[in-house]
């Protein structure tokens, strides 16, 4: 029976706590050693011409770069974007108060935002998935963080324009909620609805004000269901 606690501190000693939470930061993405699949998308998709490339760098850069051009049929801007496509879990961020992002605009841009989730309100627009929010990086050379306070955040917007329809601010209800945040997938960044050439560089995603959030699902997130039961299983032929 010695050797159970040995066996279980192995296991929780494999989860990297510093790659979860550092002061009041929780990760989401680190670019230069990225723990999620990311596709770039355009609007051709709704009739639009705009043309875009989302690609990872040697020096652990994510780069959104292309023209945001006007959709034919809308007469406005349209848009590029890239977003997470698997299904591993992001960390549970209920006990935080913004997203950050790490990053700088090459070029001048004014278009940038971001959108997490999956949340569709009745009164919705029929491609509008998700909490949506502004986001500004001042162009040039330097990285600098951008922080996003959850508050900024809505369910109720233009799948045309990008435009919130109804703030967070304007009413509760598009607000995004503990379970919102408890699953973020899918994140994605978007530069759209401001025509123009976009060059983003992304260092990180991450979550802050996060003092006091629990960490037991970081855990939990970290191991599927198939390898806690294998655990589980060894216990019990080595030690029953």
């Amino acid at each position: 029976m010695r050797a159970i606690p040995t066996l279980m501190f192995i296991f929780v000693g494999a989860y990297d706590f510093n790659s979860v939470i550092a002061d009041d930061e929780i990760i989401l993405e680190d670019f230069a050693a990225p723990s999620h699949t990311w596709r770039q998308l355009n609007d051709p998709v709704m009739g639009g011409v705009s043309t875009g490339t989302f690609t990872l760098t040697p020096d652990g850069l994510a780069v959104l770069a292309g023209v945001v051009s006007d959709v034919p049929s809308l007469g406005a801007p349209g848009f590029i974007y890239a977003g997470s496509v698997d299904s591993v879990r992001f960390p549970d961020v209920s006990a935080c108060t913004a997203m950050s992002i790490t990053a700088r605009s090459v070029i001048p841009y004014a278009g940038y935002r971001i959108c997490f989730g999956r949340s569709h309100p009745i009164d919705a627009k029929f491609f509008a998935y998700g909490h949506k929010a502004d986001f500004n990086l001042p162009a040039g050379g330097e990285f600098s963080t951008v922080e996003i306070p959850f508050t900024n955040f809505s369910d109720l917007w233009d799948d045309a324009t990008g435009d919130a329809i109804r703030t967070c601010q304007e009413d509760k209800r598009h607000c995004p909620d503990r379970d919102n945040l408890a699953n973020l997938a899918p994140i994605s960044i978007w530069a759209e609805g401001v025509s123009g050439k976009v060059r983003l560089e992304i260092k990180q995603l991450a979550a802050s004000g996060c003092a006091g959030a629990p960490i037991a699902d970081e855990i939990s997130a970290a191991y599927d269901v198939n390898t806690r039961a294998g655990i589980a299983r060894m216990l019990w032929d080595n030690f029953s």
